[in-house]
């Protein structure tokens, strides 16, 4: 499990950080990263809302996975807006907290909040972004390991 924490710690960090991922002609996006015996993969389809799952793999085998959707819920800020502060906040993933993002974080006027039931094996939550107190973003997701 430790190593399934410091591999996700890294993916996440490198993966969110990207505005876009590519295309894989499916009319899905997807980001990959590779670390040793490691892979990641976010692969999402849709604006807003949207929704998409994340799979990591050990030596090929599958090993965890969370599904998730996720909207914007007002036009008062726009969506790269909402969306770049979202890519700020998982771009520094807490190794306690992984099913998603920070339990929360604050910058500007905006503050997001990550809500999860369960631990990294096995989990479900909610994460919620805010403009100066109203509520813009709601994602739900779920997941856990993968056994073989």
């Amino acid at each position: 499990m430790n190593d399934l924490i410091d591999f996700l710690v890294v993916a996440r960090r490198e993966t969110y950080a990207i505005p876009h991922g590519t295309a894989v002609g499916d009319g899905t996006e997807q980001m990959i990263f590779d670390q040793g015996p490691w892979r990641y993969r976010d692969r999402y389809a849709g604006r807003n809302p949207y929704g998409g799952h994340e799979i990591v793999w050990r030596d090929g085998v599958v090993v965890w996975m969370k599904n998730y959707i996720a909207e914007v819920l007002s036009d008062i800020r726009p969506l790269e807006e909402i969306y770049a502060f979202q890519r700020e906040v998982l771009g520094q993933p807490d190794p306690e907290h992984l099913m998603r993002g920070p339990a929360s974080y604050v910058s500007g006027p905006y503050s997001y909040a990550n809500t999860v039931e369960g631990d990294l094996a096995r989990f479900q939550g909610e994460e919620a972004i805010a403009w100066q107190d109203t509520p813009v973003y709601r994602m739900i997701f779920h997941g856990s390991l993968i056994g073989q």
